[in-house]
């Protein structure tokens, strides 16, 4: 989902099968879209509410995807490690 295609109805939409299917970057744009209509639009305060849960879905999507990124580097980092240490060895 492009930034410019991001609309407070495309964001009310979204199901939890398409926030899954979003690349970290993607999220954050989006989430940087909730964030630029609370400061800059007036919204109804229920369409607020709703639009707020939606960020808080997506923040958490966008930890658990960093998480998982951050894992992966380790674990790269790990068998990195090994490596060398087999390659000081013979």
């Amino acid at each position: 989902m492009k930034s410019e295609e991001i609309t407070v109805d495309k964001v009310l939409e979204l199901k939890e099968a398409d926030i899954e299917k979003l690349t970290f970057k993607e999220l954050m744009d989006i989430i940087e879209t909730i964030k630029g209509y609370f400061i800059s639009t007036e919204l109804d305060i229920e369409k607020q509410v709703v639009l707020y849960s939606k960020a808080i879905t997506l923040l958490t999507k966008a930890r658990e995807k960093l998480i998982t990124i951050k894992k992966e580097k380790e674990e790269i980092d790990r068998k990195y490690e090994e490596f060398l240490k087999n390659v000081e060895e013979q």
